[in-house]
């Protein structure tokens, strides 16, 4: 026997289900002591794979699902099968014919987060593309300093921490405790690995490595947070406050609830923009900059217009303006506040001197601006030591389609609620009704201070109708639109 057949039969051999970009990456990764047999049913995605890489000695143009093809293809003789197709089922069918067929090295890739329990219920290994790229995501605009890989199909975790010079006294002290539930594993320091004992202090530019339990990202987050709340800091570290002209309004209202949600987060420096500054605004900001860090800015521009270049020249934590009424057209098509909101970078707080904010409420559809508020509102609440209470409203257009649906479109956002609340370690209220959204919304108002509205950027249609524009003309709370 030669030594070139003697070397091909000691190559580990390796079936690829689907030849797409993930498998281009793979095949750069996979040396020639591997023999590839790829599948795909497409002839024109199979083309290249054999020129570019050496080690695929076979390339089959064939249904990947069909167990026929998969034997005929040599599946049994093979040391690891991937299931890497765009097809859910397709991916699911490969991985169960190999676990039947006796492969020891079976993994699939499982685009739909709904479809991963099917997976998980054959045992096999899997790559969770919307998972694991949300969470990573979710991590990071949550806090950029850390990483987290996931280890053991979700048993366990890796976390990865930058340490800022704000972090050593705490981090030093949480380190220090004893947890059953995650490890300092090393720490990475100029670039040296040291395995740490039990005296090693944290220092700023050192990442450290903490090995634990599923939920440690959630565990660590939270004994981080201990001290370190973000509202505004997230956007900024200053209020930009807008008085108009209309001395007749509760100016000092106004700046009383202003600078009360200022005192109680973490606001430096307030800026208030006014066009003539009367006698009693002026007593009234000097009294208040016996507290806090006050400028004041005179200008000839319309004070909302100043506010928004402010905020695009400067970090800005939220804007305040006093909560105009409208017509119910306007509020419907135009509606002032909701506009001013889309173009600002940061929260706006229409204010109509509802402090101090001892309940909050978040209207909650599922979608990212509603998640991004119910994560204000638990940062604020935990500040403010208030209450937080999410509703849910089931407009009557689900009620005629099938309740199964209904029912899962409801539990979903639930679940999302609950898994925020976990992951904070912030009590919840769950409010579900069912009826028209600005008018369950307006009545659950009447229970709360502040109400935190998360509304998309994006501009809508001329003729879209305004929903947020009309509760926050309904309601007689202040709304803190993010």
């Amino acid at each position: 026997m030669s030594v070139e057949s003697t070397n091909r039969e000691e190559n580990m051999k390796l079936m690829v289900c689907g030849a797409g970009r993930i498998t281009d990456e793979l095949l750069k990764r996979v040396s020639l002591s591997w023999e590839v047999i790829l599948i795909d049913k497409n002839q024109y995605r199979l083309s290249p794979f054999s020129d570019r890489f050496p080690g695929v000695v076979r390339v089959v143009t064939e249904d990947a699902s069909s167990p026929v093809v998969l034997e005929r293809a040599g599946m049994k003789k093979q040391d690891c099968v991937l299931a890497m197709t765009n097809d859910e089922s397709a991916n699911l069918a490969i991985a169960r014919f190999a676990q039947e067929a006796g492969i020891k090295t079976v993994l699939a890739v499982v685009r739909d987060p709904e479809k991963l329990p099917e997976f998980r219920r054959i045992g096999v290994w899997t790559v969770t593309m919307a998972t694991d790229a949300a969470r990573k995501a979710y991590q990071f605009i949550k806090d950029p300093r850390i990483r987290v890989i996931s280890l053991g199909e979700g048993g366990g975790e890796l976390l990865e921490l930058a340490v800022e010079k704000e972090d050593e006294r705490l981090l030093t002290n949480v380190v220090s405790r004893k947890d059953a539930n995650w490890r300092i594993a090393g720490i990475f320091r100029k670039d040296q690995l040291i395995f740490p004992d039990k005296d090693i202090v944290p220092e700023k530019g050192d990442r450290l490595l903490i090995l634990g339990k599923s939920d440690l990202y959630a565990r660590f987050s939270s004994r981080l947070a201990e001290k370190q709340l973000h509202f505004p800091r997230t956007y900024g570290r200053q209020m930009v406050l807008s008085l108009e002209e209309d001395v007749e309004q509760d100016t000092a209202g106004l700046l009383n609830e202003a600078f009360y949600l200022a005192q109680s987060t973490y606001v430096e420096m307030t800026q208030v923009l006014v066009k003539n500054l009367s006698p009693e605004v002026r007593s009234t900001l000097e009294r208040w900059s016996e507290s806090l860090e006050i400028n004041t800015i005179e200008t000839d521009q319309d004070p909302m217009t100043a506010a928004q270049q402010i905020v695009s020249d400067n970090e800005t934590g939220f804007v305040v303006i006093r909560c105009p009424r409208q017509l119910f057209i306007k509020a419907m098509f135009a509606n002032t506040v909701t506009r001013l909101a889309s173009r600002l970078s940061c929260p706006l707080l229409c204010a109509r001197a509802s402090d101090p904010y001892e309940r909050l409420l978040v209207p909650f559809n599922g979608s990212l601006e509603g998640q991004r508020a119910i994560e204000i509102a638990i940062d604020l609440a935990q500040q403010l030591n208030a209450s937080i209470s999410v509703i849910i409203v089931v407009e009557p257009i689900f009620l005629k389609g099938d309740p199964a649906n209904v029912d899962a479109w409801q539990n979903a956002r639930l679940k999302q609620i609950r898994e925020l609340s976990r992951v904070h370690n912030v009590g919840v209220n769950e409010l579900v009704v069912h009826g028209n959204p600005v008018k369950k919304i307006t009545e659950a108002t009447e229970n709360c201070e502040l109400l935190v509205l998360g509304i998309p950027k994006e501009g809508r249609g001329i003729l879209s109708l305004d929903v947020a524009g009309m509760i926050i003309n309904r309601i007689s709370c202040s709304v803190l639109v993010v």
